[in-house]
């Protein structure tokens, strides 16, 4: 008999015609506790589905009236047994080894109770248009989805710490409810795709093409920052969220909006290696060599913290040696 904890895949359904796709996604994981709750969201009746998926056991839960996003997502959690919570949109898969990769990340990690991968991001036939997803950066958690909804394994203890779906969105739910898990624990990431993510499919208008709605998308994102308008106001205090600032300004040419910060940051602590990168960038941009050089010889082999600067430093580190 297994021990491992009981993984529930919670899938809000349409009852799409790639609903059966999506199912036979989690059919062939190959991690053996797992439960499938499908909730029926539409206005129209949902198919009968059987009481197996694969191996693992699937219950359809039906509601007396049609659900938006936000309610069917309460809905599912509230109907979920496991230990551990995973959400799948009925026209989106998941990869074999989704499951068993999630909880390895987050044994390895404990106390850490959420870990979220990878999405191999392809079009409606199926076509790959790239990966999409990176670290989890809390200093910019208003304003990027690092990761695809489904990319995510969270525990179901965050549930008694208040985290739930906010019905004030009918879009963005799911950066929402991030956010509020992100105020309860750490994330951990894995560097790898785990999950298959159809861009164009869907009507959130979230995605891209036909599934791009400005406009909703506009008014989610105002509802967001009025919710957490505190918490906005923290973040982009933040050095993080300052050296980041400047290092976009600067690449933008925008060297008098970035002089101010890139000096606050230095006078704050003039050892950092973030704050004298900026400073390097700036004499670059001005065509200083000499002077960037002086400013990169004292950073030496220190590491930036902030990961878009240490990149930018290794860029300059190697363009600074081409020209000796």
């Amino acid at each position: 008999m297994s021990s491992n904890p009981l993984v529930s895949i919670l899938v809000r359904s349409m009852d799409r015609p790639t609903l059966p796709r999506a199912l036979d996604s989690i059919a062939a994981q190959d991690y053996q506790d797992i439960e499938v709750v499908v909730v029926a969201a539409g206005a129209a009746p949902h198919r009968d589905l059987p009481d197996r998926c694969g191996a693992f056991p699937m219950r359809l839960v039906r509601t007396a009236k049609p659900l938006a996003r936000a309610e069917a997502a309460n809905v599912a959690l509230e109907s979920a047994r496991g230990d551990w919570l995973n959400f799948l949109d009925d026209d989106d898969e998941l990869l074999p080894a989704h499951v068993s990769t999630l909880r390895r990340a987050l044994d390895a990690n404990a106390p850490a109770r959420l870990a979220h991968s990878m999405s191999e991001d392809v079009s409606a036939d199926g076509r790959p248009l790239g990966r999409h997803g990176a670290r989890f950066k809390p200093w910019r958690q208003l304003d990027t989805g690092f990761f695809r909804p489904h990319c995510a394994m969270f525990a179901a203890s965050l549930l008694d710490d208040g985290v739930a779906f906010d019905p004030r969105f009918d879009i963005l739910e799911d950066m929402d409810f991030f956010i509020q898990c992100a105020a309860n624990t750490p994330f951990v990431f894995v560097p790898e795709p785990t999950t298959r993510y159809y861009v164009d499919a869907g009507d959130s208008g979230a995605g891209r093409g036909v599934n791009r709605d400005p406009e909703r998308i506009a008014k989610a994102i105002e509802t967001l920052r009025g919710k957490w308008a505190d918490l906005d106001r923290r973040m982009r205090a933040t050095t993080e969220f300052r050296t980041e600032q400047a290092l976009w300004l600067i690449e933008q040419g925008q060297l008098p909006e970035a002089a101010p910060i890139v000096a606050e940051l230095l006078a704050a602590d003039p050892q950092s290696a973030d704050a004298r990168t900026l400073r390097v960038l700036q004499r670059i941009f001005r065509g200083e060599m000499e002077h960037a050089k002086a400013v990169l010889d004292q950073i030496g082999d220190t590491v930036p913290k902030v990961e878009a600067v240490a990149v930018k430093l290794e860029q300059v580190r190697a363009r600074m040696a081409t020209l000796h």
